[in-house]
């Protein structure tokens, strides 16, 4: 990718939203197959969000969406685009996005529909800033909301992993120093010779057709190579971030990487184990969680990456400024 330094886009809002319905690993409903202590104990969660009746993809956005903006102190009637990214619930006439924009009174924007897979948000994110970039464009609200749960077979282990919800960042052009944080840069890639290693079964199942451990490395060198790209045109090392949020698919992802990234794993931040995979929303849902716990500092640089079915690599630099100093305070 071109450089495209993003030193006028501000991050000025950030929202999530997750089910009402949260299991914990006791109350999930059995296995095919009994899974012993340990084996629970890798895969990492211990409690994930199911999303139940009026909780679907554009009633999800709606409410991380309207969070996000009344933390910007936005009117959604001046938003000039939405973005909602989605593949776990994916329609295909009419889009999500349209309709969540009415809900919320963006009835002046440019709303579209955006996949990607696990990368997603990412996408999304970059497709907003390029957006501002044209003066006709100022505000932009990027939501992910997904469905997870919906992609595992139940009874199979995919259950005790996959959860849903959605996150949001309201986006704005500002001359200077604006309010909020600051969208440094960001990253794609894609390969598609890797295309054909996930796919939905005939049944709505999501199946890799290589093995985990091939993934979990897969996903990890995708990640390193899309952010040491971004880290070098910004002449950045990984000891200039304060933080490191990624989309964790699995616990293995995670530990893969910690050795891909060659960073100490304290300094990856996520909340995979409270929520489980959200896909594209678990980068915002995370960030969203870990500012209001006071994690996230005004100062702090925050690399987030992802990477999803297809073969998606996504990856952003930002701050997030003021919205950590309002919890701080």
């Amino acid at each position: 990718m071109h450089p495209h330094p993003a030193h006028d886009v501000r991050i000025t809002g950030l929202g999530s939203y997750l089910p009402a319905r949260m299991h914990d690993n006791a109350s999930l409903p059995a296995l095919d197959e009994p899974i012993a202590p340990g084996d629970l104990a890798r895969i990492g969660v211990y409690r994930r969000g199911w999303a139940g009746s009026g909780e679907g993809i554009a009633e999800m956005a709606v409410i991380a969406a309207r969070r996000a903006l009344a933390r910007a102190g936005v009117d959604a009637a001046d938003l000039d685009a939405v973005i909602l990214a989605n593949w776990t619930q994916r329609r295909y006439l009419p889009d999500f996005a349209p309709a969540v924009a009415q809900r919320l009174g963006a009835r002046r924007a440019f709303a579209h529909d955006l996949g990607c897979a696990c990368a997603g948000f990412l996408y999304g994110v970059a497709t907003a800033r390029e957006l501002l970039r044209n003066p006709r464009y100022r505000r932009a609200l990027v939501v992910a909301s997904e469905q997870t749960s919906r992609r595992a077979r139940p009874g199979s282990r995919g259950t005790l992993i996959l959860g849903d919800g959605a996150g949001a960042f309201v986006l704005e052009r500002a001359a200077g120093d604006g309010p909020g944080g600051r969208l440094i840069d960001y990253e794609l890639a894609c390969d598609g010779e890797h295309a054909a290693i996930m796919e939905i079964t005939d049944d709505g199942w999501v199946h890799t057709r290589i093995a985990q451990r091939e993934l979990c490395e897969l996903a990890a060198r995708s990640i390193a190579e899309v952010s040491g790209r971004l880290l070098a045109r910004n002449r950045r090392a990984l000891d200039d971030v304060t933080w490191v949020i990624p989309h964790s698919g699995t616990a293995g992802v995670q530990a893969a990487i910690v050795r891909a990234l060659a960073v100490p794993a304290g300094r990856i931040l996520t909340n995979y184990a409270e929520v489980g995979n959200v896909s594209s929303a678990s980068i915002p849902v995370a960030l969203d969680h870990l500012v209001a716990r006071g994690r996230i500092r005004p100062g702090d640089v925050v690399l987030s990456a992802a990477v999803g079915g297809g073969w998606y690599a996504a990856a952003a630099l930002y701050t997030v400024g003021e919205l950590a100093r309002e919890v701080a305070a």
